[in-house]
């Protein structure tokens, strides 16, 4: 079998999460060779896993990584305004709750070569280290054990304040979201792994290139949902998922990644298409069910959606025919042909059917999509020549359409 990254003929193929598993990402291919998982694990996902909102996401969530333990996003030196000689660590106890600590200082005061006084501060969690502490620098400075006095004073020092600061990448995340869209694209989309692109990629992905995932990675800044908006009437945006979206586009085939509340972007995979807009291609990976699913974007619609309706729109050449005619049609019992079957035949004049169904024809028809509240209404217009005709049921009257309406009332988003 060939490695999606490597391209190379491997025995050896492994168990990739397309979204890392420290993301709770619950999606698996089984195309990649061991030795490029492992290098995409240390070199493409650390970037992204190691993020400075990554940890915030995963702390929050008590995401645990592979060690099994959650990251402290607030790890590093902290200093109080205006205090510049204290210095503090946030910790994380085992309760998940943070915990501002103080870390020893030593102040060594000198008369010439001579040392008069070792002073140590330290918050009074480490107050049982101060003998070690003690004996560690005598030893440094040369000085018998028992020449250092000890005494103590206790003071209560706030921890108001304490103010640090925070390196945020930029750049070498994206190749993690590049990584995301390529994989899911080869898994989806037969063809896909010969294109001049996906080999591009591939390459990008093996060696790591920060710098070049930008060239594919150029859709949104990677912070900005904004470009999930064109679906937010059926995807659940807010919700604890992680959504991947393959779509044609002005570019050429696209994926937008969404990893739930943390990045948003879109990936140019190919100057070609390989969809349309019928044939997009939902991936959702539910973080509570523990679960990812393929959808096209038309059954996305259809679950989002409640029963349809359907009418049709008739044409009358007098009001005294239209007088008639809806005497029949109004009537609560009134059936054309194939009502029961959804499968509806279109007649001439003359009543002679025409070779299309009405389903089979209405691809082929001027159509508008209106959007009232919830409501999605799609409206068909048949063209006048020739001229479409329903057949009734119990009188076999013809009635002459001029258009066609499909409604439903979104219900709810996935």
């Amino acid at each position: 079998m060939v490695c999606i990254i490597c391209r190379k003929s491997k025995n050896d193929m492994s168990d990739e999460h397309v979204i890392p598993d420290s993301m709770k990402g619950f999606y698996h291919i089984y195309s990649v060779c061991k030795g490029c998982n492992s290098l995409l694990g240390d070199r493409v996902d650390s970037p992204l896993i190691n993020h400075k909102l990554t940890e915030l996401y995963r702390f929050s969530h008590e995401v645990a990584g592979k060690s099994g333990r959650i990251p402290n996003p607030f790890s590093g030196i902290f200093f109080q305004e205006g205090n510049q000689d204290t210095k503090f660590r946030v910790d994380v106890d085992d309760k998940n709750e943070l915990r501002v600590k103080s870390l020893p200082t030593v102040n060594i005061k000198k008369n010439g070569d001579e040392i008069e006084s070792i002073e140590v501060s330290l918050g009074s969690d480490d107050e049982h280290k101060i003998d070690g502490i003690l004996e560690k620098l005598a030893k440094r400075h040369g000085l018998p054990a028992n020449s250092i006095i000890a005494g103590d004073k206790k003071s209560v020092l706030s921890t108001e304040g304490v103010k640090g600061q925070w390196k945020i990448d930029t750049l070498k995340f994206k190749i993690g979201l590049l990584k995301i869209a390529y994989e899911f694209a080869v898994d989806t989309i037969d063809g896909y792994f010969d294109d001049s692109d996906a080999i591009d990629i591939s390459t990008i992905l093996k060696t790591a290139n920060y710098k070049r995932a930008e060239e594919y990675v150029k859709v949104g800044n990677g912070l900005q949902p904004e470009v999930f908006e064109p679906y937010e009437n059926y995807l659940d945006l807010s919700s604890e998922k992680h959504y991947l979206i393959l779509s044609p586009s002005q570019f050429g085939l696209i994926c937008l990644v969404k990893l739930h509340d943390l990045f948003a972007v879109g990936v140019v995979l190919s100057s070609r298409n390989y969809l349309d807009n019928f044939s997009t291609i939902v991936g959702i990976n539910d973080i509570n069910k523990r679960t990812f699913n393929k959808m096209t974007l038309e059954e996305v619609v259809k679950q989002c959606h409640g029963p349809e309706y359907t009418r049709f729109g008739y044409h009358f050449d007098t009001e005294y025919e239209a007088y008639l005619a809806q005497q029949e049609i109004n009537s609560p019992s009134f059936k054309y042909e194939g009502t029961e079957q959804a499968e509806i035949p279109l007649f001439d004049e003359s009543g002679q059917k025409y070779p299309l169904l009405l389903h089979e024809l209405l691809p082929s028809l001027k159509s508008e999509v209106k959007y009232d509240g919830d409501w999605v209404i799609q409206q068909y217009y048949f063209t006048d020549t020739p001229k479409y005709h329903v057949k009734s049921v119990s009188t076999g009257n013809l009635y002459r359409v001029i258009a066609f309406e499909i409604s439903s009332e979104r219900i709810k988003k996935i």
